[in-house]
């Protein structure tokens, strides 16, 4: 019998998430597109293209294919706070998102500082993806809530943010990398330069 295995690569995770990303913007400018006509629904195509970006992105940081300065930074993203309400109205499950006016405070934003494998994470369990447009208040881009988080706020994104976190990690690059394994404690330790 044979077992083989070999060094984890960042560059198909690389490909992937620019190909998604380019998807992304693609499918995006179709849905705010009023002359759109196609055989495909460009919602479901956003969709995907956006959580199997945030896959790849998961994959390099969980591989440590990215650099611990990059896993450690954290930027600023935009949030609108859930509403307390008591009857505070989920989405349907099968459907994509619902009750945002409702359940969220639109009309005031605020900031939280996410490290980019959490936005991801936050992507991948997302229970609501929407595409905002046509706000005053709000530019044009989309609004992801997770599962663990539906009830307390929502995620803003214009594509341009979401492109600039995109390009910290294809740009990142890991020049140098060590590592050891402990046998008193049988952890293994990573440095990534």
């Amino acid at each position: 019998m044979t077992i083989s295995y070999g060094r984890w690569q960042s560059y198909p995770w690389k490909n992937e998430l620019a190909l998604q990303e380019q998807r992304l913007r693609i499918h995006l400018a179709e849905m705010l597109s009023d002359e759109f006509e196609g055989e495909h629904s460009p919602w479901d195509m956003l969709d995907r293209a956006l959580v199997l970006a945030a896959f790849a992105t998961r994959r390099m940081f969980e591989k440590r294919l990215v650099t611990d300065k990059l896993a450690a930074e954290k930027i600023k993203v935009r949030i609108f706070k859930a509403r307390r309400l008591a009857d505070f109205r989920p989405p349907f499950i099968g459907e994509s998102g619902g009750g945002a006016f409702r359940n969220y405070d639109l009309e005031r934003t605020g900031g939280k500082s996410m490290r980019i494998n959490d936005v991801a994470n936050e992507i991948i369990h997302s229970s609501q993806i929407m595409v905002v447009h046509h706000e005053e208040k709000i530019p044009a881009g989309l609004l992801i809530a997770s599962d663990w988080n539906l009830k307390d706020r929502v995620l803003h994104f214009t594509i341009e943010e979401f492109s600039a976190m995109v390009r910290r990690v294809l740009d990142d690059r890991v020049k140098m990398q060590s590592e050891e394994w402990d046998s008193e404690t049988g952890e293994v330790k990573a440095v990534r330069l």
